[in-house]
């Protein structure tokens, strides 16, 4: 509460490191905190010299947003590469996510403003497993589309069940999926050392 009265009695504009260095630079010390508070390994923290550290979102929604912007522009960027005979429009129209049946309505609005499909998988008791996350890429696949994106969440907002992480991030691993970690509900409760 203290960090939130202080930052908007400041007021500075955060969105790039030009336009307010010492923002962006406490930024990056406090995510590299949130880190290790959760305990994630070193590649994940900017202070490891790799490609780590993160940025501070307004809202969970915000978040999913980003995420999915991300991971479509990333997957662009690699299909043209590819192809580059394809133009973006095509690209687009082959582009298909991911997110459980329990996810929040959150998700399916990052895939309406991010322009993308996105295809909402059966859960097994309120999660998502990571079969039937294959199974909907391979039906997919053999449709001719592009798996670019999966959210896999930590706790939904209706029933805080939890999806197989452990699963869906092998899953997302072997066909180069992003996978977006939705703990917006109960993520938090990850920092307490016996999470």
């Amino acid at each position: 509460i203290v960090a939130d009265m202080l930052s908007g009695a400041i007021a500075c504009i955060g969105f790039t490191w030009i336009a307010s260095p010492a923002c962006t630079e406490l930024e990056v010390v406090m995510m590299d905190w949130l880190g290790k508070m959760l305990d994630l390994p070193a590649e994940f923290l900017a202070c490891s010299g790799g490609k780590g550290g993160g940025v501070i979102q307004g809202t969970a929604s915000e978040s999913t947003l980003v995420a999915l912007l991300g991971a479509k522009a990333k997957k662009i960027k690699e299909v043209q590469e590819q192809h580059p005979e394809w133009d973006e429009n095509t690209i687009l129209a082959k582009l298909v996510g991911y997110c459980s049946d329990q996810a929040h309505s959150s998700v399916e609005r990052a895939g309406l403003l991010g322009g993308v499909k996105l295809r909402s998988v059966p859960s097994e008791n309120l999660r998502m497993r990571g079969a039937a996350l294959e199974k909907a890429i391979q039906e997919d696949l053999a449709k001719g589309l592009i798996p670019f994106y999966a959210v896999v969440t930590l706790g939904t907002t209706n029933t805080c069940a939890f999806d197989r992480l452990d699963e869906c991030g092998l899953v997302g691993n072997k066909h180069n999926v992003w996978i977006h970690v939705d703990a917006a509900y109960a993520g938090s409760g990850f920092i307490c050392p016996e999470y």
